[in-house]
């Protein structure tokens, strides 16, 4: 028998008590950075006024139309973060439409200038409903 005696060593348990408040920490941030996605108009749009509003519930799958002020014939379009035509705008709706993963949640959201002709707009709304983009949102500001 050997005069020193062999002690095995333990291993220190994992003190796990900051785990939960490190788990909600980085939930919270991605909860905040996710749903911060936005496109910026690229142009200057004087929205109509509303008497009541309504705030967006889900927006995870939007699509911007931004129709500007309008020029002499045709104002100008912005779809997300790209310009388009009324005459292209149904390609690229479908484009987007394609990529994206569940096309039954796809939101189109309106921010049509209040002097943009009714037929503009009646032009977009008739693209939105071949495409099967059926779900719309139109942008407005609260009248005091």
């Amino acid at each position: 028998m050997s005069r020193f005696r062999k002690t095995r060593r333990e291993v220190p348990l994992l003190n796990t008590t900051a785990l939960p408040d490190l788990i909600f920490t980085l939930l919270l941030f991605f909860m905040l950075v996710v749903n911060m996605r936005s496109v910026p108009a690229l142009m200057q749009v004087q929205l109509p006024n509303a008497e009541e509003l309504q705030n967006l519930k889900e927006k995870s799958l939007l699509i911007y139309i931004v129709v500007g002020k309008s020029e002499k014939n045709a104002p100008p379009i912005q779809l997300n973060n790209d310009f388009t035509s009324l005459e292209a705008m149904p390609e690229a709706l479908k484009n987007i439409r394609n990529q994206a993963e569940d096309r039954g949640k796809i939101v189109v959201v309106l921010r049509i200038d209040r002097n943009t002709p009714m037929g503009t707009v009646n032009d977009i709304r008739r693209i939105l409903r071949e495409q099967n983009l059926l779900t719309v949102y139109y942008a407005a500001e609260k009248t005091h």
